[in-house]
């Protein structure tokens, strides 16, 4: 695909490396030529300086000729103009980054066919359902669902001694139609073979089967609550709302703090149930009144990375049982979860991940991000004459560092063996790195397209 990224801001220069890298032919435009330099040391891009949404740049960027256009600059009036001028000029379709809810009447962290523009994606709101998801998910590190809810994808920690550890993948009777796709040891990911073994305080990602998942987590003695019951949360601007809204709808029980008066009283007006409290997530002294050692997880949502990294600690040595940080900055997700967190939500990267997929959607219809990105899962549906079939898979060439997890077909999900074929219309799902996702992809392309 021919393919136009406007603003080189964090989304736009991860959006720009990954759809270089899987052979999309990219322009990037920005006003920064430290930003155009920063992005053409990681990947082979065409560049272009100057205002995205300005008609003469647009023109000189080929936005007539090309496949996508991509808006993703931190200004939301920008972005829409650029989409609506890059649409008026031909291109054939065009996505807008914007966070303001004001243009948009849809619920949900995407529009379709507003203003013109073919889709516009909310990450305030994208991120807040990804904090809800990780909510209801309790007890795992992260949990997907994939293939209309028939598989499930958890990481869960390995916490206590079993018998299972210490021995290799393949002495081990797996429940039927689930596999170990990933380990996480000391930071490094490993897609495993049947000599790998696991052992205390690894992470292991699972994929399979929905209904069979339960029966491994208690193979590896790890139990999973059905969701959060009590849930505290500071910050009260838009992700923080919009969570607490979520909350009240499940019934669960919800403190929100907020600093500045004026919007507590904003925030008292829009929700129900919650309590709604003045006051600074920082600060130990109203965590420990408020009891935060009762509550199931802490979420700290402001704007500021710094203070919602050490309010989740505050929290998490004050008892808490799981804590949540909003981070901005992608060079702070590594290092939140280094220093004791348990989960860091990015709303940059969230939308950009819905952009891959939807620029992928042709044949991955989803793609999970496995460890800040050092590992993807990926569910593709298998087209008609895609250069995997007819062959047993024993002799597919699948890349190193790649796994088929399992297939669903029709109402079943199996793992499959070095015997089995895959069909078409067969959903597959794969744990890959990204250094081989091109070559994995390759195998389920139609060659006549």
């Amino acid at each position: 695909m021919r393919i136009v990224i406007i603003g080189m801001g964090e989304v736009g220069s991860y959006l720009a490396t990954t759809l270089s890298k899987e052979g999309h032919r990219v322009l990037v435009v920005d006003q920064s030529t430290a930003a155009l330099d920063l992005v053409t040391e990681h990947a082979d891009l065409q560049t272009l300086c100057g205002h995205g949404a300005a008609l003469a740049t647009l023109r000189d960027a080929g936005a007539h000729r090309s496949d996508l256009v991509l808006a993703v600059t931190k200004s939301d009036e920008v972005n829409l103009l650029a989409a609506l001028t890059a649409k008026q000029l031909g291109a054939q379709e065009v996505i807008a980054r914007v966070a303001n809810r004001a243009f948009y009447e849809e619920e949900g962290g995407v529009a379709h066919n507003v203003l013109g523009v073919d889709l516009l994606i909310n990450p305030q709101v994208l991120a807040a359902m990804e904090l809800h998801r990780v909510l209801r998910s309790f007890g795992a590190l992260e949990t997907e669902n994939l293939a209309d809810n028939r598989v499930e994808v958890v990481d869960l920690p390995v916490r206590e001694k079993t018998r299972f550890l210490g021995k290799q993948l393949r002495e081990i009777a797996m429940p039927p139609g689930i596999l170990i796709a990933a380990i996480v040891r000391d930071g490094r990911l490993t897609i495993p073979n049947g000599g790998d073994h696991v052992e205390l305080n690894d992470q292991i990602w699972l994929v399979g089967s929905i209904d069979e998942i339960p029966r491994m987590e208690d193979m590896f003695g790890m139990t999973r609550d059905e969701r959060a019951q009590r849930v505290m949360i500071a910050g009260g601007g838009d992700i923080g709302l919009e969570v607490a809204r979520r909350l009240e709808r499940d019934d669960v029980q919800t403190v929100l703090i907020e600093r500045e008066i004026e919007r507590c009283r904003q925030l008292a007006s829009a929700l129900k149930e919650p309590l709604v409290l003045h006051g600074d997530g920082t600060n130990r002294g109203l965590l420990v009144e408020e009891e935060v050692s009762n509550c199931d997880a802490f979420l700290a949502l402001t704007g500021a990375d710094e203070s919602n990294i050490m309010a989740c600690l505050l929290a998490k040595g004050l008892g808490v049982r799981r804590s949540i940080a909003l981070i901005h900055r992608g060079d702070y997700m590594t290092a939140a979860k280094d220093v004791g967190l348990d989960v860091a939500v990015s709303p940059r990267r969230c939308t950009a991940n819905y952009m891959l997929a939807h620029v992928r959607s042709e044949q991955v219809t989803r793609v999970v991000q496995v460890e800040h990105g050092r590992g993807e899962i990926l569910e593709i549906r298998v087209p008609g004459r895609a250069r995997v079939l007819g062959r047993n898979l024993m002799y597919v060439d699948v890349p190193k560092g790649a796994l088929i997890a399992c297939v669903v077909r029709d109402r079943e999900v199996f793992v499959p063996g070095g015997t089995d074929e895959i069909l078409p219309g067969d959903v597959v799902v794969i744990f890959t790195t990204p250094d081989v996702r091109h070559d994995v992809l390759r195998l389920f392309h139609d060659p006549q397209v």
